[in-house]
C-alpha cells in the first residue's frame, strides 16, 4: 500500500474493562476519530445502530466509507466487514516467522488488503489523523501491526478480574441492539479465560517499541482522567491535543460513529467519570475466591493484592 500510513490507536485488554468509555473521551479530541470495535462491523451493520443513533447499515458515515474503500463502489459487509476472521489465535504463531507479512496477506486474501482499505476510509472520510479502535482481540490488534499501511499504537486497558467478571455475569440491556435486547453474558470460568487470554496476550503479542505500549489500569482512568487521557493523548500524536473536560471528572461526549461495542457507546453529553465497583458488594464470596484463586499471579502483576 502507498501513500501515508494511516495511524491507528488499539485498544487491548478485556471487555467490561472501560475501554468504550475511554474510546468515546478519545474520540472527543481534535484529530481523532473513534470507531468502535472494528473488527466486528460485519455482524453491526444491520443488527446494531451506529454510535450516532441510527442503524449502522443507513448511517452516512459508515455508507461514505464503504464507497470509499470501493472506489466509488458500495462495499456490503460480506466483501469488506468481514475482518474478524483476521481474529484467530491459531495464527499467531504465523507472525513470528520469516517473511510473515507475505504469507498472512496470503492466507487471508482479500480481508488483509481490504483492512488497511477500512483505515484509510474511515481517515479519508472523518479528516481524522488518529482512528481509535477498541475491538481488543489480541490477533486482531498483532495482524494490524503487521500491515505496512498501518501505524499501530495500543493502550492496554486492565482492570480487576473479579470486577470483570461480575459485570459479564450481569445482565445489561442493549439499546444499541436490535435483535437481542441484552448484552452478552458469561459465566465466571469462561469470563476468568477471556479476562486471562485478553491481558496476558496483549502483554506477549501487542507491545512494539517503547513509545507505542501503553498498560493502563481502568480504575487509574476513572480516579484521575485528565493525567491519564493525557499520556494516551501524548503517545498518539506528536502535536498537542486535548479533551474538553469540564472538570477534574467530568467530560463532554458527543456523538460518535462506533460501529460495535458495549451499549454504553450511545450514551452522550457530560459524562462524570466514577470507579464502578459494585463488586466488592455484590460478588459473591464463591465467585470472588474461584476468581482470585484463578487470576492471582497477574492481580498481583496489575497491583489488585497486597494493597
Amino acid at each position: 500500500m502507498s501513500g501515508p500510513r494511516t495511524r491507528i490507536l488499539f485498544i487491548g485488554g478485556c471487555g467490561r474493562s472501560g475501554t468504550t468509555l475511554l474510546g468515546q473521551i478519545l474520540g472527543q479530541a481534535e484529530g481523532f476519530c473513534f470507531v468502535g470495535e472494528a473488527m466486528y462491523g460485519w455482524r453491526s451493520l444491520s443488527t446494531r445502530r451506529c454510535g450516532c443513533g441510527v442503524r449502522a447499515s443507513e448511517c452516512d458515515f459508515w455508507r461514505a466509507v464503504r464507497r470509499q474503500a470501493g472506489a466509488g463502489r458500495l462495499l456490503e459487509e460480506p466483501e469488506f466487514f468481514g475482518l474478524g476472521r483476521l481474529a484467530r489465535w491459531r495464527h499467531l504463531a504465523l507472525t513470528f516467522t520469516p517473511d510473515c507479512e507475505r504469507r498472512l496477506a496470503t492466507l487471508y486474501g482479500e480481508h488483509w488488503q481490504g483492512c488497511e482499505r477500512l483505515y484509510a476510509a474511515i481517515a479519508a472520510v472523518s479528516g481524522a489523523e488518529v482512528i481509535v479502535d477498541s475491538s481488543k482481540a489480541v490477533p486482531y490488534g498483532r495482524m494490524l501491526s503487521l500491515m505496512p499501511g498501518l501505524d499501530l499504537r495500543v493502550v492496554h486497558v486492565v482492570r480487576d478480574a473479579r470486577a470483570v467478571v461480575y459485570s459479564w455475569k450481569r445482565l445489561k440491556p442493549a439499546p444499541d441492539r436490535f435483535e437481542n435486547p441484552y448484552m452478552t453474558q458469561q459465566e465466571r470460568g469462561p469470563g476468568v479465560l477471556f479476562w486471562i487470554m485478553s491481558n496476558l496476550g496483549a502483554e506477549l503479542f501487542l507491545p512494539g517499541l517503547p513509545d507505542r505500549y501503553l498498560r493502563l489500569r481502568y480504575e487509574n482512568l476513572v480516579a484521575r482522567p485528565r493525567e491519564s487521557v493525557g499520556r494516551i493523548l501524548r503517545m498518539a500524536t506528536e502535536r498537542p491535543v486535548d479533551v474538553p473536560f469540564a472538570d477534574a471528572r467530568t467530560v463532554g461526549v458527543g456523538p460518535t460513529h462506533s460501529i460495535a461495542g458495549n451499549a454504553d457507546r450511545l450514551r452522550t453529553g457530560p459524562v462524570e467519570l466514577r470507579c464502578d465497583d459494585e463488586w466488592k458488594t455484590g460478588m459473591s464470596r464463591a465467585d470472588r475466591r474461584f476468581v482470585t484463586a484463578l487470576t492471582w499471579p497477574l492481580l498481583l502483576r496489575y497491583g489488585y493484592l497486597g494493597r
